[in-house]
């Protein structure tokens, strides 16, 4: 699957209850590729969806147990509850289109997400970290300058090998900057050691959680210093353990997807290509 193509899949990735379009981009690429596609699967797919009304809410008991067992297969030991984390799942299941495209989209890049953590021996939940970063849409550009999968800055992907340039940058190449991103985790964990400041080293950077540990007499809890961090990292952590819950426990609140990709992503080749901003 080349890169427009990757492209094309991210721009029409959505469904319409009212008209399901079988000459959806998405299957005339399968089809151009020669892949057979069961439409008899896709109907009954759609009409099972639309039958079941997604449960938005969870009790704080129920939510605790669910997470309690998750934490307990985590290699990260940090997906536990408190109110933040629950409100923040309740409002994922609010998100019922936003939560159906990403689960889709999951079969296309989780496999090579997995098999490079794995090599560098990182705990594979980090893979979710790329769904707070760009909902998977590898030609992502934020305003504040942060580009691709892993939304790296231009400094910050330089330090990797990743080239950035007029003609192509390869922090739109999911292979390259899932790497790179690799490298950056690992890094982060050598220098602090605790993985709630290295999600928050992720999103705010080195320099402003060492400036949090040298007030707080480098004393490592996140929890405790939350006010200490900007807005945005106060809740990037409770995003990732509420993003942990929902893609394990997606079923359970009636969240149907359609037929999953049936091509894992395989980079052929690295260029230059507009960019959507969020």
């Amino acid at each position: 699957m080349n890169v427009k193509n990757l492209i094309k899949i991210h721009k029409n990735l959505s469904f319409n209850k009212k008209k399901f379009n079988l000459n959806h981009t998405i299957f005339k690429i399968f089809r151009d590729k020669k892949f057979v596609l069961s439409y008899k699967m896709l109907y009954e797919s759609s009409i099972k969806k639309y039958n079941n009304i997604i449960i938005t809410r969870i009790t704080s008991e129920k939510l605790r147990i669910r997470l309690n067992i998750l934490n307990q297969k985590s290699h990260m030991k940090i997906l536990k509850y408190n109110s933040i984390v629950h409100a923040y799942v309740e409002s994922y299941l609010r998100m019922g289109k936003y939560l159906e495209k990403i689960i889709s989209l999951t079969d296309l890049y989780f496999p090579m997400f997995e098999k490079k953590l794995d090599s560098y021996n990182l705990p594979k939940e980090l893979k979710y970290l790329a769904i707070i970063e760009s909902n998977l849409n590898p030609i992502i550009l934020s305003k504040a300058g942060a580009r691709g999968i892993w939304q790296f800055m231009p400094n910050t992907g330089k330090i990797y090998k990743l080239k950035i340039n007029n003609i192509y940058d390869d922090r739109n190449d999911p292979v390259k900057s899932t790497e790179a991103a690799c490298r950056h985790i690992k890094y982060l964990y050598r220098k602090i050691g605790d993985w709630e400041l290295v999600l928050a080293a992720y999103n705010s950077g080195l320099r402003t959680v060492e400036k949090v540990l040298q007030k707080n007499r480098n004393k490592k809890d996140f929890w405790t210093f939350l006010d200490f961090f900007p807005k945005e990292t106060q809740n990037y952590i409770p995003r990732f353990i509420a993003i942990n819950y929902i893609m394990n426990y997606y079923k359970e609140h009636n969240i149907y997807i359609y037929d999953s990709f049936p091509k894992k992503y395989i980079r052929k080749n690295s260029i230059s290509i507009s960019t959507t901003t969020r």
